[in-house]
């Protein structure tokens, strides 16, 4: 969920910064499909895919569920948890369950943050773990605008769970492994992306990540790292497209290949909430 007087102080710096490394694009990439999803989900910030179902989430404030949607964004199952939905940010699979990251920390305030584990096989939602988790640079806790400790991605991968926070005001992403059995977060390296990153998925298959982020202007991005390595931040080769959403409020990502993606948006005052199929050309 983003906080808009955050950004006021950055106006000049997030209007005119670009990645590093990057390949920016000037054609807008395609929209497939796109479905409004329904009013319980209007604060949708999370997607993933188990068994060929998409799941969503809603972050902060709302019920701790996890909600089975169709390709065409209508509700299909919705499994309560007996947790508590303090900043739900994002979700992705680990071993055939659902992480869910409560990490969302807008204003560097949290000492709470942590994934949960769960599972989905047997026609409930079964909490297996809780994993606590710190950044052990952050020092101060006080209430911050332009804090480096919010994050809103998640994506397994190389075997590790991988964390992408916003940075609000270097603008880069900071990217972070976090144990299985929680503790301090290992600091990996930075992706200059020139935005505050909203979603992440990745393919182990052809080594793909996808990242969402937007900027003050209300401009929407996609970036795509083709053959990204947790050893090799520094080089990421970040190809950035526009996305033809302006004022909506992109939050999450799922690769369907390495050209076509489902996003999920919240709802704005120029958006209903929607699910959409797009394609880079």
């Amino acid at each position: 969920m983003r906080i808009l007087f955050v950004f006021l102080f950055l106006s000049t710096l997030i209007g005119c910064q670009s990645p590093n490394n990057s390949n920016n694009e000037e054609s807008i990439v395609k929209t497939v499909e796109k479905y409004t999803l329904p009013d319980i989900l209007e604060e949708t910030s999370g997607l993933a895919l188990i068994n060929d179902t998409l799941w969503t989430l809603n972050d902060s404030g709302n019920e701790a569920a996890l909600y089975a949607i169709s390709n065409k964004g209508a509700l299909l199952d919705k499994k309560d948890t007996t947790k508590t939905n303090i900043d739900w940010e994002d979700m992705t699979v680990v071993n055939g369950n659902m992480l869910v990251a409560d990490m969302g920390n807008n204003f560097g305030t949290r000492k709470n943050l942590y994934l949960l584990e769960i599972d989905l096989s047997n026609g409930g939602a079964t909490t297996l773990d809780s994993i606590p988790f710190h950044y052990p640079e952050q020092d101060n806790f006080d209430f911050q605008q332009d804090t480096h400790f919010d994050a809103e991605g998640i994506v397994i991968a190389e075997n590790k769970i991988v964390v992408f926070t916003k940075n609000r005001s270097m603008l880069t992403s900071e990217v972070y492994v976090i144990s299985p059995s929680g503790g301090p977060a290992t600091k990996m390296g930075s992706l200059a992306v020139g935005s505050l990153i909203t979603g992440a998925d990745y393919q182990q298959e052809n080594k793909t990540l996808v990242l969402t982020g937007y900027r003050r202007d209300d401009n929407q991005y996609l970036y795509v790292i083709d053959n990204f390595s947790l050893s090799a931040i520094a080089d990421a080769n970040i190809s950035q497209y526009e996305l033809n959403f302006n004022g909506a409020q992109i939050e999450a990502i799922s690769i369907i290949d390495a050209k076509t993606f489902w996003i999920t948006s919240e709802k704005t005052t120029t958006f209903n909430a929607f699910l959409a199929k797009i394609r880079v050309q």
